[in-house]
């Protein structure tokens, strides 16, 4: 169970600074609709990376 908290946490951190550190770029600004393909697909890739390094439910 332990291994799932921590897998969780470490993807809601990498999540948090990615949409962070693309939001300070510019890409989902004022006068943007908050939906952004660019931040989903940063995302998506972010989270299939990390589960290729370190899959769900893994000790």
């Amino acid at each position: 169970m332990h291994f799932d908290l921590a897998h969780a946490a470490v993807s809601a951190v990498v999540i948090g600074i990615l949409v962070f550190l693309l939001r300070d770029k510019g890409e989902a600004g004022a006068g943007k609709s908050r939906w952004n393909w660019r931040i989903f697909f940063a995302v998506f890739v972010a989270m299939f990376l990390i589960n290729l390094v370190w899959p769900y439910d893994t000790p």
